[in-house]
This record gives C-alpha cells, structure tokens and sequence, in this order.
C-alpha cells in the first residue's frame, strides 16, 4: 500500500528541541508519512520521518505556500547538508519547466481546457509517471464535463502519488455529477483532512448536502466557508448575503 501525507499538531517531539536560531511555529501543522492507516507510525515519530514527508510535500506542492517556505528553511536547518536538492525542487527543473506542462496548465486555469488536451497528453507521453500531469488532464476533462474520462486521469493521479487534496477535491466533484454521492463524501472528507481551511472542499461539502437534499448541513457548511473567506462566491450566494 503506497504511503500517504497527514498533517499533525506540532508534535512533543519537536516542542522538546527547542532548536537554536528557528523558531518552531505551533500554527503550522507538521507532516508525517505513513502506510495506510498505521496509527503506530504516528506514535513513533522521528525527526527523520517528519524531513522525509516535508521533502514529500515541498516536492509534490501539497500544502500552501506558507506552510511550504516554513518547512524548505526547517529541512535546511536541520540538514544543512541537502541544499541542492531542496532548491532544485524549489526552483521547479526537471517537468516544471517542460513548455507542454506550463501551456497545459495555463490554459487548464484559463478555462481553456479543450486547448490544453494536446498539450498535457504531450507531456504524460514523455513522462507517464508524474502524477501532476494525470491531475491537469483529470482537471481539463472535468471542465470539459467527461466525468468518467477525469475520474480515471485522477485515480492515477493519486495512484502515482499525487494523494493530496486538490486531486481528491476534483475526483469528488466527478462522483458527485455521476451520482455517486457516497463516494464524493469519502474523497472530500479525505481532502479536508489534510487542508481543514480549504474553502472549496468545504463549500463543495456544502454543495453535496444540497445534493443529498440536507440544506441544514449544507447551510453549516457555507456559514463555515464564510468563516474563513467572507468572499466566497458559492457561500454568499446559497446564503443570499
């Protein structure tokens, strides 16, 4: 089973360090990688394990940008010795800078998703194995409303590594257009797991109550999304504010 990334309360672990020159940020929630649902993992934490996942993360992309510039300067504190690795992940070579990549998703993010087919099925034919480029061709066949097609793309997405929760939230929004509500629920709830002040798993939670016909929950849902984002679009306009 291939291991996956959660993201914990600073543990003790790294309270009792008290490391000299970094401050150690009790807001950012820490990674550790773990097989499946083996709790123990969890239990033995080591400082080699938490380097390992925020080496994951910061390659992957698989939190937000803070939290991703807090943990590449607590990788190169504590191993100062790796920093040519860490920045070139930073720095984007390799697949991030392949023209086909940055076209796909440029016009993925433009709406342009028709467009942006050749250009992603270009770069997966090179490059099979890199989970970013099943996430756009799942992402531009979801715009394009082929649901079927964009659950496929992202299952390998996530197969090949890509667990994280903009795949789970797109996979969702395909189960839920075919109907399969229940498994919808599974992947959102995942999603949030990992990101609980994602804005758009949680409006999209609201969207699943709504369609499951709960408009009480859903309307616990909104409220929350407007908790943490007095702007989303979706919210104010269930709520009608």
């Amino acid at each position: 089973m291939k291991s996956r990334i959660i993201f914990l309360p600073v543990p003790q672990l790294l309270k009792n360090m008290e490391p000299d020159g970094f401050y150690i940020d009790g807001d950012i929630p820490i990674p550790i990688e773990i097989s499946g649902d083996d709790t123990d993992e969890i239990e033995n934490i080591s400082i080699e394990s938490i380097l390992s996942a925020m080496l994951r993360v910061i390659e992957e992309g698989a939190a937000r940008r803070e939290w991703i510039d807090y943990y590449s300067n607590f990788v190169l504190f504590l191993r100062p010795d790796i920093p040519s690795k860490l920045k070139k992940i930073k720095e984007g070579k390799d697949f991030l800078s392949d023209e086909d990549y940055l076209k796909a998703l440029k016009l993925t993010e433009e709406g342009k998703a028709e467009e942006s087919l050749a250009h992603i099925r270009a770069f997966i034919e090179r490059n099979p194995l890199e989970y970013k480029g099943w996430f756009i061709l799942g992402w531009a066949l979801r715009l394009l409303g082929r649901w079927q097609d964009a659950q496929a793309a992202l299952k390998k997405a996530i197969e090949l590594g890509g667990d994280n929760s903009d795949t789970r939230n797109e996979l969702a929004i395909c189960l839920m257009e075919t109907g399969d509500t229940a498994g919808a629920k599974r992947e959102l709830e995942a999603a949030l797991y990992n990101d609980p002040e994602n804005v758009k798993i949680i409006s999209n939670l609201g969207a699943l109550a709504l369609k499951t016909g709960d408009r009480e929950k859903a309307a616990a849902f909104f409220r929350t999304a407007l908790v943490i984002d007095p702007n989303d679009s979706v919210a104010k306009q269930y709520l009608k504010i």
